[in-house]
């Protein structure tokens, strides 16, 4: 008779036997990929990958310490619970010889990337000091250890301040994007000096500091139609775009993740840090750090469609604006209708039953019950992800911070350093055609520092804008509560409440020395606050809100403002400390 102890022994071994035989690890260096010899390791990562995704185990890709040269980039399709691993952000490099998309995963489940930096070879920008310009090109002396790199497309110029080490702020903050000349790329025209051609004349002058951007656009990791998607212990110093891009990503966890540049350049990503279109249930990002990128923290939106045709009561013909991959969406999903001169108004909602692709930038949707819609009115996946941010910081960025077109968010214990604009922004845009209008917002224990001082100002460190601006609000629900903000020399002001519904401020410390109000209100209704502390040492504040002057924008058109002086008169210690 066999006791529990010895039952118990055989169910571990056969515990372990089962882990063993349901999941492995592939090293890259059993397929050709070793690090620090400078050969191509591109194609023996792949087949390491293939493999992986071939087999129906739980496999783990390790990469041993030291550098990794890619020449091109590597698609994951359909892979199931796999992870890319590396030793350790400072251990395991993965190095992009060419401009490129590293990693390009699709259509795969449970994709974990952790524990490794990525970095490019050559650099996607430059930057220097001009010293001459025309209408038809800029020369640049090169700043080490910048570059002066041939033969490439400059795509944009914004001016940069090597002091501040970020984006130029102040009055001149301004940049320029081009279509570059056609077969015309940048030369060297005396050492160290690189020659950039102009599509046009910009503002720029002599003895100015700006940082140009280089084509083409690639992202580090571009993935779509990913189902639990966690990106660990990982960090990027340059990107030729944007650093991470998700577009209908469901279940997305984001930690310890990073993009910082090499000591002594101007640039990181040329664009956002984290960029995640039309996902879906949950979003969590913590612990995390945005540093010197072309433009936004984190991008958190949906994608506008417009209806083109009715074909019945169930059936419509739904339209892309600019590519058909925003229309790839699954059965069951419910699409949220706006009309066409409310576009941020939503009027109703319809779960697809079916769809097929209507080329070449249309599908064709049947839904589950009758739809009433009329031809140009606007759809959006009406299922925007719950979005929590924990210890996340963007500093010194060229745009803002963070810009939130999605509904239920926490944001706390963040830091927002030097944003050149707003720090939060709320800003659903028919420009971008980017959706879907802000709601049930907390944005507490966090630290704003000189933020909205350069390029892209808004009327205030926190911004509600949509674009365009509405008669009617829009943008519901934001709490902001029990967070220091200290002002910089040109901040505009602590908040743009532009068609926005229910908006309360308490428990805020705010250091000013800004002559402008505080709060700036265009067409809103209930902008409320209490128990805040004014520290304002330059006695510069003269009236805490105003009423925005711009046409859209009228008086009778808001309500329910409550913002007396006491609101603004407690004397408490900064909740949040700067350090």
């Amino acid at each position: 008779m066999v006791n529990n102890n010895m039952k118990f022994f055989f169910l571990v071994i056969l515990y372990i036997h089962f882990i063993c035989v349901s999941s492995r690890t592939i090293f890259v260096s059993e397929y050709g990929a070793y690090p620090n010899d400078g050969i191509d390791d591109t194609k023996a990562i792949q087949s390491a990958i293939d493999a992986a995704i071939q087999s129906t185990l739980t496999t783990t890709i390790n990469f041993g310490s030291g550098i990794y040269n890619l020449s091109s980039t590597i698609a994951i399709n359909n892979a199931t619970n796999l992870a890319i691993t590396g030793q350790g952000m400072n251990q395991t490099f993965l190095v992009g010889n060419v401009p490129m998309l590293i990693f390009w995963p699709q259509f795969s489940t449970g994709l974990t990337f952790r524990g490794f930096t990525v970095d490019f070879d050559p650099l996607p920008f430059t930057g220097g000091y001009i010293v001459n310009i025309t209408d038809n090109y800029l020369d640049l002396q090169v700043q080490a250890p910048h570059r002066t790199d041939i033969g490439r497309q400059v795509l944009g110029i914004h001016r940069f301040d090597p002091v501040e080490m970020r984006p130029a702020f102040g009055p001149n903050t301004y940049e320029i994007y081009q279509v570059p000349p056609v077969n015309v790329t940048t030369s060297v025209v005396s050492p160290g000096v690189l020659r950039i051609p102009l599509a046009f004349r910009p503002k720029f002058t002599v003895g100015e500091a700006v940082v140009a951007i280089y084509g083409p656009r690639n992202d580090v990791i571009h993935a779509h139609d990913i189902t639990d998607l966690t990106i660990q212990s990982v960090a990027f110093r340059t990107s030729w775009y944007m650093g991470l891009v998700v577009i209908r990503g469901r279940r997305i966890t984001i930690s310890d993740y990073h993009i910082k540049p090499h000591d002594g350049l101007w640039l990181s990503a040329n664009a956002d840090c984290i960029h995640l279109s039309d996902a879906r249930e949950y979003i969590h990002l913590s612990d995390s750090k945005c540093e010197m990128q072309g433009d936004d923290g984190l991008n958190v939106h949906s994608q506008y469609f417009v209806v083109t045709e009715i074909l019945n009561s169930t059936t419509l013909i739904v339209s892309a604006f600019n590519w058909t991959d925003p229309l790839n969406i699954d059965d069951g999903t419910v699409l949220e209708f706006s009309y066409n001169n409310e576009p941020f108004t939503p009027y109703g909602t319809a779960t697809v039953a079916s769809s097929t692709f209507s080329p070449p930038t249309s599908r064709i949707f049947t839904f589950t019950s009758s739809v009433n819609v009329s031809i140009g009115d606007y759809a959006c996946v009406g299922e925007p992800p719950a979005l929590t941010i924990r210890n996340f910081t963007v500093e010194r960025n060229r745009a803002r911070g963070i810009l939130l077109e999605t509904r239920n968010v926490d944001v706390r214990n963040c830091v927002f350093n030097r944003t050149s604009g707003a720090a939060v922004l709320f800003q659903p845009s028919l420009y971008w055609h980017e959706s879907i209008t802000g709601r049930n917002v907390t944005l507490a224990n966090n630290l704003y520092i000189n933020n909205n001082e350069g390029i892209g100002q808004f009327r205030g460190i926190i911004a509600v804008s949509p674009d365009p601006l509405q008669p009617i609000p829009v943008i519901n629900d934001i709490r902001i509560e029990s967070s220091s903000f200290y002002f910089g020399n040109y901040s505009q002001g602590l908040l743009e409440g532009s068609n926005a519904n229910n908006i309360y401020l308490t428990g805020n410390y705010l250091s000013t020395n800004t002559t402008n109000p505080l709060i700036t209100i265009c067409n809103s209704r209930n902008i409320t606050a209490s128990n805040n502390t004014v520290i304002d040492s330059q006695g510069k504040l003269n009236q805490y809100f105003e009423y925005d002057q711009r046409s859209v924008c009228q008086v009778n058109r808001s309500s329910l403002i409550d913002l007396p002086p006491s609101a603004f008169n407690s004397s408490f210690a900064p909740p949040v400390l700067f350090n």
